[in-house]
């Protein structure tokens, strides 16, 4: 049963990532991802790799090698923001769901 709950929500979450776009904002930059139901994503800067959920987060690997993973909120829709910590910089990152333009 819990186990049925978990791929459900993590299901719920990867709805709104695969249907829209998660705009990434640092204090340096702001982007785009796109993810595709394939496994593979693209970003409007030009960065594509590989992703998969693990639990509560999206982790990418880039086609360069660099990798990492990002909390997802539970029941993410459109429009809705939530923070992070990028572990590398120690970064505040703002995370948005937008319209796949």
């Amino acid at each position: 049963m819990i186990l049925t709950a978990m791929l459900a929500a993590t299901a719920l979450q990867m709805d709104a990532l695969l249907e829209h776009g998660l705009q990434i904002t640092t204090p340096s930059v702001t982007y785009t991802t796109f993810f595709n139901a394939d496994g593979t994503y693209t970003t409007d800067v030009g960065i594509e790799g590989t992703w998969e959920m693990r639990g509560d987060e999206i982790c990418v690997v880039r086609s360069t090698g660099e990798g990492g993973c990002a909390p997802v909120q539970a029941d993410a829709a459109l429009g809705d923001t939530w923070e992070g910590i990028n572990a590398a910089t120690g970064e505040t990152v703002t995370y948005t769901i937008v319209p796949r333009g």
